[in-house]
């Protein structure tokens, strides 16, 4: 039994006779008959009855036809998924993102790469720089979407963007009115940090200790959309990239520029020692334009993005 004889069955039992079948192998209806014949010797099955020049399907045929079926399901999803793997390298993408990305930028992404590329599977996995770092060195994700990269990092890398960090604060504060928040504005201010070791945390902490600033620090969180859900609670102010603070808009929050702003720096991971793969390169340019249109929606001062 062999792929001609299934493909003869089949044709047959699609059209409803042998010369049908033949006209649509581009065959003679003597060799469809002698596959036929050929494929109830190798099965021990009898397929059809003969009435004359008619056919018909015996229960072992129309039994053995619906497993050909399946078969030829499985075939044509082998068909689809080198069609995809030949115009865009792969069928799957794993992309994984630092908290900040990956629930805000990200997904943004995502929803407008499934209406170009809609039958591409795409697997989002979040955690830490460092663990989205790992997950890329190790090709279990093909992209990686981070803030912090180690020198020790083996993973190709480039720049996403570098903006400038907004104050989000409540609508109600007293700093809302004010056009541009500066450090010292939040001199004995209620703020809402990252935890210590973050990074980021550092780096805004040493914008208010060159300025001689003094916070009310009684409230930490690991990530800052959590800290945007404090103040949107009334817990404090923070200060926070302009694309996650877009997700907090609304009549309870503010957001103002921040002036001087810490930097927010984004990168690209991509696996070492490896062809950049093309599905990749095209989410990358997907999640450039999302990027770019998220930051338009912010307040318009920060929008621009630093460029060495």
């Amino acid at each position: 039994m062999n792929l001609k004889h299934i493909e003869a069955f089949r044709a047959v039992m699609v059209s409803g006779s042998m010369t049908a079948a033949a006209k649509a192998l581009f065959t003679s209806q003597p060799n469809v008959s002698r596959l036929i014949s050929q494929l109830e010797r190798d099965t021990g099955l009898q397929l059809f009855q003969r009435s004359g020049v008619r056919l018909i399907p015996t229960s072992e045929g129309t039994a053995f036809f619906r497993e050909v079926e399946r078969a030829f399901v499985g075939l044509q999803g082998l068909a689809n998924a080198a069609a995809q793997i030949r115009n865009l390298g792969s069928g799957r993408l794993r992309i994984a993102a630092m908290p900040s990305a990956g629930m805000t930028l990200v997904p943004h992404a995502i929803k407008h790469f499934v209406e170009l590329f809609p039958e591409v599977t795409v697997s989002l996995h979040v955690n830490t720089s460092g663990t989205v770092n790992h997950w890329t060195a190790s090709q279990f994700c093909d992209l990686g979407v981070a803030v912090y990269v180690s020198e020790a990092s083996e993973c190709e890398v480039e720049e996403l963007s570098t903006v400038a960090a907004v104050c989000v604060l409540p609508a109600k504060h007293r700093l809302a009115a004010k056009r541009v928040i500066r450090p010292e504005d939040m001199e004995g201010e209620s703020f809402i940090s990252l935890c210590h070791g973050d990074g980021t945390r550092a780096v805004m902490d040493e914008v208010f200790q060159r300025a001689g600033v003094k916070r009310v620090l009684a409230i930490e969180a690991q990530y800052t959309a959590m800290c945007c859900e404090m103040v949107r609670h009334g817990m404090g102010v923070t200060l926070a990239h302009p694309i996650v603070a877009r997700d907090f808009r609304g009549p309870e929050i503010a957001i103002r520029p921040f002036v001087p702003a810490p930097r927010f720096p984004m990168y690209l991971l991509f696996p070492p020692h490896r062809p950049r793969e093309r599905l990749a390169s095209a989410f990358v340019d997907v999640l450039r334009d999302s990027h770019e249109a998220l930051l338009a929606q912010v307040v318009p001062p920060v929008r621009g993005r630093a460029r060495a």
